[in-house]
């Protein structure tokens, strides 16, 4: 699939319908003879999100580029990474005045759907770098993973709801702390359920007797935090700037909201890999300090391992 045309067809429209997105997204894996599933379109725009490409309303069914900017990788030698919008010409323009490298990710079996190439940016020094980037019409954030990450909030739940309508197909979680599955009926006691409105899927979490709004990833990570269950592990690997740099890795039954997704990704650039051996999603080059915020907001010990 090119991605990057995807990308760059985002970035000149400017906005649009999820579910539009999603037909194109499968269009243009099948074009390359890929045959997606439908959670994996919904993995590439969670991607996309979490890359700072785009934001997703997932309640609303809509999709909005984001500004193009230069988030600087932490630990990583003054390197920035590209970010949003990528329209026509851009990287042409950046090319002129600082170095460009291009990554493109592994399209291998396995992987109907890539996330378009990673362009990381170096300037001879950050005045350079930033003076650079102006003229090119992309905005440098500074380390953008550490801001995200220091303004988190815990997740909670939203507004207080409903019950599910008695002739609602319900589903609720699993209590298997193996896995993360959805089983037909309600909980029988407090618990995350989901039903269908209007041809989506949406998300009441039932706690103390009462119902609450909440959203796919909240309502998980929330029923994980209440059984006890641990989704989040750090392996420290280097030593840089007396900080512990190393890998996250989730469980893929899990997702992370999208500004921890972002948090993560931002600090090497690239989308989580997916180990289907261990079923985790693997975030690298990340900062103790950074996974540290990112499992307090998720209500989550965090495992240290070397």
């Amino acid at each position: 699939m090119d991605a990057d045309l995807l990308l760059t067809w985002m970035s000149e429209v400017g906005s649009g319908d999820v579910r539009d997105l999603r037909q194109r997204v499968a269009w243009a894996a099948r074009a390359r003879d890929r045959s997606p599933k439908r959670y994996e379109s919904g993995r590439w725009l969670r991607d996309i999100s979490a890359l700072g490409h785009a934001e997703i309303d997932w309640q609303r069914g809509n999709w909005t580029i984001a500004p193009a900017v230069a988030p600087l990788l932490p630990a990583a030698g003054g390197t920035a990474v590209l970010a949003g919008s990528r329209r026509v010409g851009l990287l042409d323009r950046l090319e002129k005045s600082i170095a460009v490298q291009v990554q493109r990710p592994k399209d291998g079996h396995g992987e109907p759907l890539p996330a378009p190439a990673t362009v990381f940016l170096q300037g001879d020094n950050f005045g350079q770098l930033r003076d650079s980037l102006k003229e090119a019409g992309v905005q440098y954030v500074g380390c953008a993973a550490r801001s995200i990450a220091r303004g988190l909030l815990r997740i909670t739940l939203g507004d207080p709801a409903a019950p599910p309508a008695r002739d609602d197909a319900a589903e609720h979680i699993s209590a298997n702390a193996e896995d993360v599955r959805f089983c037909a009926g309600l909980p029988k006691g407090d618990g995350l359920c989901r039903i269908s409105v209007n041809g989506r899927p949406s998300y009441r979490y039932r706690l103390n007797g009462s119902w609450y709004h909440t959203d796919h990833a909240t309502g998980i990570l929330l029923d994980r935090a209440a059984r006890g269950i641990s989704v989040m592990r750090f392996r420290a690997e280097r030593v840089s700037d007396d900080e512990e740099i190393g890998t996250v890795f989730i469980d893929q039954g899990a997702p992370l909201p999208p500004l921890q997704a972002r948090a993560l990704v931002l600090c090497s650039g690239l989308p989580p890999q997916f180990g289907n051996l261990a079923r985790t999603a693997v975030y690298r080059n990340v900062p103790e300090d950074i996974a540290r915020l990112v499992a307090e907001s998720i209500r989550q010990p965090m495992s240290v391992f070397a």
